[in-house]
């Protein structure tokens, strides 16, 4: 059985090293490497990026890749996390929303600076209610807009300033039913007694400098400060 594991272990580590991350594009803030936005939501996500960074330091970064090459999409969101940079490394207070398409997947990935103004439950609502109603219409520069006007609503709530863009973002969307409701305040309950009593829970890889060695979260590239992330976040599928 110990044997299995290292194997695993280690497979996933060469596998691992062996990546190669997209490099950011000019636009910053968004890095559609699919085609899937148009021009115009290109230029609102850069406007509300560039205006959340000004005002507050923090950075919230789109990246919308064809697959995960492999790996779970809390992996592929964590390292590159870590290998951009993403926020101040002071601050840790950066936000990648993954989109792989191929996949299927999405996952919002909070810099350890940011977990108490997005914790795991805030970011898969955002998921929830702002993104995957409009991904499973198809209609992906909407989903993708919304969720990144909602992200930087509540980091720019955290550090206390107003957004001019964010008017923009619509009434809450889910398909979650009132016994879906029900059953995910039970399940909360009983989970937040499993931690009372010592219980463990998972949030995401923790190997230092992350899965991409000395160079995660070391300095940052693409106009990104070196900022680091824990795991914290939350994935979702459409």
């Amino acid at each position: 059985m110990r044997k299995i594991f290292f194997l695993i272990l280690a497979t996933t580590l060469v596998l691992l090293f062996s990546v190669e991350f997209p490099k950011p594009t000019s636009h910053k803030y968004v890095n559609d490497y699919v085609g899937v936005l148009d021009s115009e939501t290109v230029g609102k996500i850069v406007s509300v990026g560039k205006e959340l960074e000004e005002k507050t330091t923090a950075q919230v970064v789109v990246v919308i890749v064809p697959s995960l090459s492999g790996f779970t999409v809390e992996e592929y969101a964590n390292c590159l996390f870590r290998e951009w940079g993403i926020g101040q490394k002071e601050k840790n207070n950066g936000v990648l929303l993954l989109v792989a398409m191929n996949d299927r997947k999405l996952r919002i990935e909070v810099g350890y600076g940011l977990e108490g103004a997005i914790p795991d439950g805030k970011a898969g609502r955002i998921l929830d209610e702002y993104v995957i109603p409009y991904f499973k219409e198809g209609e992906y520069d909407k989903g993708v807009y919304y969720g990144y006007l909602a992200i930087a609503k509540e980091v720019a709530k955290e550090y206390g300033v107003e957004l001019t863009e964010t008017s923009e973002l619509p009434e809450r969307r889910t398909d979650i039913s009132g016994l879906s409701i029900i059953i995910i305040v039970i399940a909360f309950i009983i989970f937040s007694s499993i931690l009372g009593r010592g219980g463990y829970w998972y949030r995401g890889p923790r190997f230092p400098g992350g899965f991409g060695g000395p160079r995660g979260g070391s300095g940052g590239s693409g106009g990104f400060g070196g900022g680091s992330s824990g795991g914290g976040g939350a994935s979702r599928g459409w």
